[in-house]
């Protein structure tokens, strides 16, 4: 039953405005217990889950061996997006060559979601507090300011992940030949000559491989960590 309490009061928007500053990993896994603390009070349309959504997260070739080997990638709580064209664009898009990019994909369960922003910010009381409070929200400019409803974002927290939640990987376009083979593998016949000058545009860009793609790299990396069960646990 609802009181005449403000759902949308000062202390959830400084939560909701220090997690869109992001910060370090400490600083996250504080701001994201913080937040999560505050919306339990909220309605349940406000923690709804999304039949799907997106996060990316660039990784050392190591990081990505554990995430696939042992099929588990401890995670804290998170940002996600439903929005697949923002997590392909977020922070530039593809991660610098040192890192691998994964883009991953998932329906969360309701207990999952600490909230969901997007759907926040599409509530004009929402908004209209936002305007209430600006001037007492500190580091304003730097959270809610900048950022609003851009990424269109839910918040989840799901402990970990497994290599089913895989979509994309991101990395530099390797090859002619590779990219024609990708190009098989996605379409299902070989490029027609006439889309050869684009394929080879590509060679060394950024790019995310689709889903096939990323499907055929994951199952060869499962073949070798099967073939190396003595791989051991803190080798560099």
């Amino acid at each position: 039953m609802r009181t005449n309490q403000p759902v949308f009061d000062l202390p959830l928007l400084q939560a909701i405005n220090d997690w869109q500053c992001g910060g370090d990993h400490k600083q996250k896994v504080r701001r994201g217990a913080a937040l999560k603390a505050l919306c339990l009070t909220l309605p349940p349309e406000y923690r709804r889950p999304p039949d799907l959504c997106y996060r990316q997260e660039s990784h050392t070739e190591r990081r990505i061996w554990q995430l696939i080997a042992e099929n588990m990638l401890p995670e804290t709580i998170a940002a996600w997006s439903t929005s697949l064209d923002v997590v392909e664009a977020f922070k530039g898009g593809v991660p610098p060559p040192d890192q691998r990019g994964i883009i991953f994909a998932l329906s969360p369960e309701p207990h999952e979601v600490v909230v969901n922003l997007a759907t926040l910010y599409a509530d004009p009381r929402f908004l209209a507090a936002i305007a209430a409070h600006q001037s007492s929200i500190r580091r304003f400019h730097s959270g809610i300011g900048t950022y609003g409803n851009t990424q269109l974002e839910i918040v989840l927290d799901l402990g970990t992940l497994d290599r089913a939640s895989i979509l994309s990987y991101g990395g530099y376009a390797g090859s002619l030949e590779q990219l024609i083979a990708e190009f098989e593998i996605q379409h299902g016949f070989a490029p027609p000559p006439d889309r050869l000058p684009e394929l080879q545009s590509l060679v060394g860009q950024p790019n995310w491989l689709s889903p096939a793609g990323t499907r055929n790299v994951v199952e060869r990396t499962i073949g070798k960590a099967s073939a190396r069960p003595w791989w051991p646990a803190n080798r560099p």
